[in-house]
């Protein structure tokens, strides 16, 4: 009976669901940064309740536990995914062509505005995108379960480490030369950009997903029964990357423009 199902059907409905709440949080935590963080340079009026209520969220203390879990969750899901995936070397390819749209789109876009640090030249997406195609080479060498889990937690615990001990504060473009700047950022002992994460806590995690995915999901089946309800959290979970890409360009524009009908105007 399952041959018969469409291939969107068959996968773990489970894993879509949580990705697609870890999605929607993410999004969320991202339009409160705008409204503070991104929104006021823009405009010349700008509603001060907006940018109040932007940064008394990003300021708060719950935000600051559970934005590690939602972002645990959601890359080792990707990793766990990895398992269903036929080819894990051309999804990271297509996802880092994606990243590097992203980082074009954002540097023009910061150049309109005159604000450089739009630019995402070190983001989630191209963390993500060299962390799958560290998997798929990883798949060629036929590497066991239990190494992704050690390499895995030994990155992470690298990331975790140097989170703590250097506390890596945002380095704007041009205080330092950027190749050092963008290799600082990747490695996490710098910020750099609207969207700055550090590759060893990314990749650690996503294999740690990965080894995951092999220990609970061998024949790459959901571990529930019940029948797939193609609800909104699963279609988010579905397709996250690409919605995680797209609200990054469409969520500022967007609330700019309900801005921009209310009356406010832009700073030119």
């Amino acid at each position: 009976m399952d041959g018969n199902l469409p291939r969107w059907a068959k996968r773990a409905k489970e894993l879509d669901l949580l990705r697609g709440l870890a999605v929607l949080l993410m999004i969320a935590d991202h339009f409160f940064f705008d409204l503070w963080g991104l929104l006021p340079d823009l405009f010349s009026t700008y509603p001060k309740p907006l940018e109040t209520l932007g940064r008394s969220y990003w300021n708060w203390e719950v935000r600051a536990v559970v934005r590690p879990v939602v972002l645990f969750v959601f890359f080792a899901l990707t990793g766990v995914c990895c398992s269903f995936s036929r080819s894990n070397l051309a999804r990271g390819g297509k996802l880092f062509a994606v990243a590097m749209v992203l980082t074009g789109g954002t540097f023009v876009v910061g150049k309109l505005t005159d604000s450089p640090d739009l630019t995402i030249a070190c983001g989630v997406l191209h963390c993500i995108s060299i962390a799958l195609l560290l998997v798929g080479l990883c798949e060629k060498l036929r590497m066991n379960k239990w190494v992704y889990l050690a390499v895995g937690l030994s990155l992470w615990g690298f990331g975790v480490a140097v989170d703590l001990l250097v506390q890596p504060g945002l380095t704007p473009y041009g205080a330092e030369p950027l190749l050092p700047l963008l290799v600082k950022s990747f490695f996490g002992f710098a910020m750099c950009g609207s969207d700055s994460f550090s590759f060893p806590l990314v990749c650690g995690q996503i294999f740690v997903g990965v080894f995951l995915g092999k220990q609970f999901y061998p024949e790459r089946k959901s571990l529930l029964k019940s029948p797939y309800r193609n609800h909104p959290l699963t279609f988010l979970g579905r397709h996250s990357l690409w919605v995680y890409f797209a609200h990054q360009l469409l969520l500022p524009v967007l609330t700019a423009g309900v801005l921009l009908a209310m009356g406010y105007t832009l700073a030119l």
